[in-house]
C-alpha cells in the first residue's frame, strides 16, 4: 500500500523546522563567538542624521546605534518625558488654583 501523502508532508515539514531551528541556534552561537568589529563613525546621510539626532548619539560602522548611543538616546527620551510630565503637573496646579468653581 502506498504511503499516505499527508503524513509524508507532515514528517518532512517537522524535519525542515527542526533543521531550521538547529541552523539558527548554530548561527547564534557563531555570532557570539565571532563578534563583528564595530567602530564609531560620523553620520553621513539624512537617515543616519535622523537616527542620531544630528550626531548627538554614537553611530556604529554597521549603520546602527552603538550600545552607548542607544543608552544615551533612551536617557534623552526619558528626560524629555519627565520634563513633559512635570510641566503637565504644574499646568494642572495652576489651572485649579486660578479657576474658581462656583
Amino acid at each position: 500500500m502506498a504511503e499516505n501523502n499527508f503524513f509524508t508532508r507532515s514528517r518532512q515539514s517537522r524535519e525542515e523546522k527542526k533543521r531550521a531551528k538547529l541552523r539558527q541556534q548554530v548561527e547564534k552561537e557563531y555570532a557570539k563567538e565571532h563578534p563583528d568589529e564595530i567602530t564609531v563613525v560620523q553620520p553621513e546621510n539624512r537617515a543616519e542624521m535622523r537616527l542620531t539626532k544630528k550626531g548627538r548619539f554614537e553611530l556604529g560602522s554597521d549603520g546602527q546605534l552603538t550600545e552607548k548611543g542607544r543608552t544615551d538616546r533612551l536617557a534623552y527620551r526619558y528626560n524629555r518625558g519627565m520634563i513633559f510630565v512635570a510641566l503637565l503637573i504644574v499646568a494642572t496646579y495652576l489651572f485649579f488654583f486660578f479657576v474658581n468653581f462656583n
